[in-house]
């Protein structure tokens, strides 16, 4: 590692509850430690003599033990986790209750504010750097504004960070996007914080206050990162972590060498570029009750990620971001939030017998979800998916589909979010303000993915780039496993709603309700059915020759005024899609002999059932 800021601790404490042939279990009492910020590694590990290191603990731990740590901040970076409990006797690292501890992968220095860690450089553009000097010789240099819980971006070239240019893009001349920082060969870090003044209104044209509101980054407490990953599960199981937060390093969690049965309950993670990254076969965890944030910067676009070298040598590839990525056999993800990061799960082949329910996804820059095509026996249900540029995204494979049952979901794109940044190359797509898909498609190759799309609420609207864009689920080729029926797609403005299916292909469309509030240009169906287009279901129904939609309905579902409020109401998030039009909730195409989950007792379309019914999900706790 020579002088690379890393503090590597193998932890290898593979423990088994079973000796040689002939002896008993292990049986000896539950254990339990605890640490402190101004502990002693060398004291007790007790409540009143605790230790003072992760690394020191997690030495000792034995199935059945639990590690308890007083509330504060943990500086630890690059922990290498080997630690096996048992089914009967995991173990256990939790905060202290009532108090809330903090295992953070970035440096103290600038923490506490004010101070004086930071001298001027350039007082013209806001240009400061950082009084003392760090090692170069690292893979990452980031930062995260700890009160306003947002990332800076990490400048690659000072040509950008020191510019006077704010746009339009200009092909590859230097541009300021907005604050971010720099470790440079002398070993300071250089940041600047003043706002670009083009990104201080949104969509409509309000102000948007400046973040942060003081660009002297004296005064403001900041946690700047070098760590590649924060811990390091190799072949670890049977481990709960509870009631932690988790902060500041590229990975937080990199599992490995199939780690299992390991628990996150209650843990808050803020992490660079992924919170979880799954590899070499890990499998069967719970994730509940959990909250995932990336701090993408109001200031960051979709083109500056997705555009990359096309533009101005400044693409931020470090927020081409996922809270969770891999295969995840067995996995259940659960009563979570995942908020203002790129990607939320990405969701890769090996994964069977997994559920993602009850989640909230608030403020996605990219996709909620990325559905491999080769997964199977998968339910996700009951999410909430808000203000989000995409929703639910099929990944090509070549690798055999299985069954995903996709229902009971809100998925509402409608909010406008940054997309492309004035004079990027591809301005005629991606305009400042934008609209994703609810359905997106990646890859190219085979996307005839087994999806039983059913009582999901989408709700969306087009823009100049994508009102051809269908508010329906394209991106799934056509085949006999794919389901489309008693979903309610609901169009604030102009935008296809089906597109690209085939009857010949095998899919069944039945009891889906479609509204548009305008669009009278564009037809409701097109290359659909029969390859036909089609200006309403009326007309489809007539002149298709298909039997799809026998039980459709072409109606204004009437949802509360309250649908297109800009606040997240965690309380009331999802009654503002409870339809009022009595027609929706009637029994829609019939479910009788499919078996699939969450079928049981469903006589109405849609996400939410009538007043009175069995509420739905999601989350309680999303900010």
């Amino acid at each position: 590692m020579g002088s690379r800021m890393r503090h590597v601790v193998a932890i290898a404490l593979i423990v088994s509850c079973l000796g040689p042939p002939g002896r008993t279990p292990d049986l000896r009492p539950r254990a339990e430690y605890y640490l402190a910020p101004a502990g002693n590694d060398g004291g007790a590990g007790t409540l009143e003599d605790p230790w003072a290191t992760l690394q020191h603990a997690l030495s000792v731990l034995a199935p059945g033990d639990i590690l308890t740590l007083r509330g504060g901040r943990y500086h630890a970076q690059e922990i290498d986790i080997r630690l096996t409990g048992t089914a009967q006797a995991p173990i256990t690292v939790r905060s202290y209750p009532g108090e809330r501890a903090i295992i953070d992968g970035g440096v103290p220095d600038f923490l506490s504010a004010p101070n004086d860690a930071w001298e001027p450089v350039d007082a013209s553009i806001g240009l400061y750097r950082s009084r003392r000097t760090f090692p170069t010789d690292v893979d990452v240099a980031r930062a995260w504004l700890v009160e306003d819980d947002v990332q800076l971006v990490e400048y690659d070239r000072p040509e950008n960070l020191e510019a006077t240019h704010y746009g339009p893009l200009d092909g590859h001349a230097p541009l300021y996007m907005g604050p971010g920082l720099q470790l440079r060969p002398d070993g300071h870090l250089y940041i600047r914080l003043q706002p670009n003044p083009h990104d201080l209104t949104d969509a409509t044209g309000a102000p948007l206050a400046p973040l942060p509101a003081d660009p002297d980054p004296n005064r403001n407490a900041i946690a700047v990162f070098f760590s590649r990953y924060l811990l390091r599960f190799e072949g670890a199981g049977h481990l709960i972590f509870q009631d932690l937060d988790l902060a500041h390093s590229e990975y937080l969690i990199d599992a490995r060498d199939g780690s299992h049965h390991i628990a996150l309950r209650g843990c808050r993670l803020r992490y660079g570029y992924r919170g979880i990254i799954l590899r070499d076969g890990a499998h069967d965890w719970e994730i509940r009750d959990s909250e995932f944030t990336n701090g993408v910067p109001q200031y960051v676009y979709w083109t500056d990620v997705k555009n990359r070298g096309e533009e101005v040598a400044e693409a931020y590839p470090e927020f081409q971001s996922t809270a969770i990525t891999g295969a995840m056999p067995g996995f259940a993800i659960h009563h979570n939030v995942f908020r203002d990061g790129f990607d939320g799960l990405r969701v890769e082949e090996g994964t069977t017998g997994a559920r993602i329910t009850d989640n909230t996804f608030l403020r996605m820059r990219d996709d909620a979800m990325n559905l491999s095509r080769a997964i199977g026996e998968v339910e996700v249900a009951r999410n909430m998916l808000w203000h989000v540029m995409g929703g639910i995204a099929n990944l090509a494979s070549d690798a055999q589909a299985g069954p995903v049952y996709i229902h009971h979901n809100v998925i509402d794109n409608s909010a406008y979010h940054r997309g492309g940044r004035p004079g990027n190359y591809r301005e005629d797509n991606w305009q400042p303000w934008t609209i994703g898909s609810p359905f997106p498609g990646h890859d190219d190759g085979n996307k005839a993915s087994w999806w039983k799309l059913y009582n999901n609420t989408v709700v969306t609207r087009g823009d100049p780039g994508h009102r051809w864009s269908p508010a329906g689920p394209d991106e799934v080729t056509g085949n006999p496993e794919k389901r489309v029926l008693n979903n309610v797609f609901y169009v604030l403005d102009e935008r296809v709603i089906l597109r690209e299916d085939d009857a010949s292909l095998g899919s069944h469309y039945d009891g889906n309700v479609f509204y548009r509030r305008h669009g009278e240009d564009l037809p409701l169906f097109t290359s659909f059915g029969d390859d036909g287009r089609y200006a309403s279901l009326a007309e489809f129904r007539d002149t298709s020759g298909t039997d799809w939609e026998v039980h459709g309905l072409e109606i204004d579902p009437r949802f509360p005024d309250a649908l297109e409020d800009p606040t997240y109401d965690p309380a009331g998030i999802w009654e503002r899609y409870r339809p009022g039009e009595l027609q929706v909730l009637t029994p829609g195409a019939p479910y009788d002999g499919l078996g699939w989950p969450g079928t049981a007792g469903v006589d109405y379309r849609g996400a939410v059932p009538p007043a009175g019914g069995e509420e739905q999900g999601g989350d309680t706790h999303g900010r």
